[in-house]
């Protein structure tokens, strides 16, 4: 499916109209499109060719977007910051320029963070204070509710622990002064698209509103015997993060981040997408599939880059992950939630996108994930199928550590091939024609052999 943009709503306003169909019924849904004051633009001749013709109509050329070959960033410092009208004027000719083979105006998208806000005797390997707690490390213990295993600590006992693998975290920055991140920080993973620059740390506000890259980062990385809070699944990892959320985010925007220094990163997390309200069918627009498409072909030195996304929360407004076009795109391994009871959270999304499960939350009384929080302190209040993505993530760093040479569809096999039901409680178990039980819920395994 492709997913455009175009206007189908009468009157004067330049409307989005959004088209859903969902049970059979068709559901429109318009917004008002938000023009800003940066432009995609294609032009063949390199980027002296670009400046040239940028500095022609009155634009600046911020610079290629991401490692898009010919494509530029430019930006426009007299016109409207935010429209609800697309910019006309002596600049818009810089369309009929011969060399200028495509351009766009950006607009901005509304993305959410998917995790949720609640009203909120054991084996001992490491001396971070909130190891004990960690109880989805330690399901194969007989203390603890969940009984199906990760084999997390399978793959450490064969001295795999994410050593030599680059994970990078798509959201609201990260906070990489935080104790348990500074350790396996790495800064060639790690940019500002929001800001323009190369430091990754996020916002600062009074609600501490931007934790999510942060949290999202130590379930992945966390430094291990250190003394501080947790203990990351790739605990010798290297974790970047790319702070893109906090701003407009817009297709050139998306583009940037899911192409970021892909010779270097291995995995991009991301939990985050369109609103999960049961109404909205979205997705990456041209620039984000090129760039989706160009990694996985030329990623990792032709392995292709591996993309985990988060498949939504929209549960209870009866939304279907199948209608994200990010979690349900061929390139990237779209990731869902079970519960330490192995039942299905209320947030979940049944779509036949999803590749596998991991442990999250579930209902108010059941534990949820502990990670790093903002101001260099930890919570265990990791929510929803954001909390889920980046633990796939960490676990796909184990697998590329013991084989660096899977390809990016060797990952999505080694998934299906070794993901189990174990305790999940589901009604809805098929087998399908290849022979895998699927449906809903399957829980993510890491089967390593020597």
């Amino acid at each position: 499916m492709g997913w455009g943009s175009r206007c189908c709503c009468p009157g004067r306003l330049d409307l989005l109209c959004v088209l859903a169909l969902l049970g059979g019924c068709l559901l429109p849904v318009c917004r008002t499109r938000v023009y800003t004051n940066h432009w995609a633009v294609k032009i063949a001749g390199g980027f002296s060719e670009a400046d040239r013709i940028a500095s022609k109509y009155g634009f600046i050329n911020i610079g290629q977007i991401g490692a898009l070959k010919d494509y530029y960033h430019f930006y426009h410092s007299r016109t409207i910051k935010r429209s609800v009208i697309s910019s006309r004027g002596t600049h818009s000719f810089i369309s009929m320029e011969p060399k200028v083979e495509w351009i766009q105006q950006q607009v901005v998208k509304k993305r959410t963070k998917r995790d949720y806000d609640f009203s909120r005797a054991q084996s001992t390997y490491f001396n971070d204070p909130k190891w004990p707690s960690m109880w989805y490390m330690h399901c194969s213990d007989n203390t603890h509710p969940c009984q199906s295993d990760m084999n997390i600590e399978g793959a450490w006992k064969r001295g795999y622990t994410g050593k030599n693998i680059v994970v990078t975290i798509l959201d609201d920055g990260i906070e990489r002064t935080h104790p348990d991140l500074m350790q396996n920080y790495d800064a060639l993973a790690s940019c500002d698209v929001n800001g323009n620059d190369l430091d990754p740390m996020p916002r600062y506000d009074a609600s501490n509103e931007n934790k999510h890259g942060t949290r999202c980062a130590g379930e992945v990385a966390a430094a291990a015997n250190n003394s501080h809070c947790t203990v990351g699944i790739a605990f010798n990892a290297k974790i970047g993060g790319v702070r893109m959320l906090d701003g407009d985010v817009t297709d050139m925007v998306e583009a940037k981040s899911v192409s970021f220094n892909p010779q270097h990163v291995h995995i991009y997390s991301a939990s985050w997408g369109p609103d999960d309200d049961g109404k909205t069918v979205d997705g990456p627009a041209p620039l984000t599939r090129q760039a989706f498409e160009n990694g996985v072909r030329m990623g990792r030195r032709g392995l292709g880059s591996v993309f985990v996304w988060a498949s939504g929360n929209g549960g209870r407004s009866k939304d279907h992950c199948s209608c994200d076009g990010y979690t349900n795109s061929i390139y990237t391994i779209s990731i869902s939630s079970t519960a330490e009871s192995g039942k299905k959270p209320w947030y979940l999304e049944e779509c036949s996108s999803t590749l596998a499960t991991t442990y999250s939350s579930g209902e108010s009384y059941d534990k949820k994930i502990i990670t790093t929080d903002l101001r260099q302190r930890c919570t265990d209040n990791h929510t929803g199928t954001s909390a889920s993505a980046p633990m796939a993530a960490g676990i796909i760093a184990l697998a590329l550590e013991a084989n660096p040479f899977l390809t990016w569809r060797d990952v999505q096999h080694v998934i299906v091939r070794t993901s189990r039901a174990g305790h999940l409680n589901a009604n809805d178990w098929k087998t399908n024609a290849a022979g895998f039980k699927g449906e809903r819920m399957k829980k993510m395994s890491l089967k390593i052999k020597k």
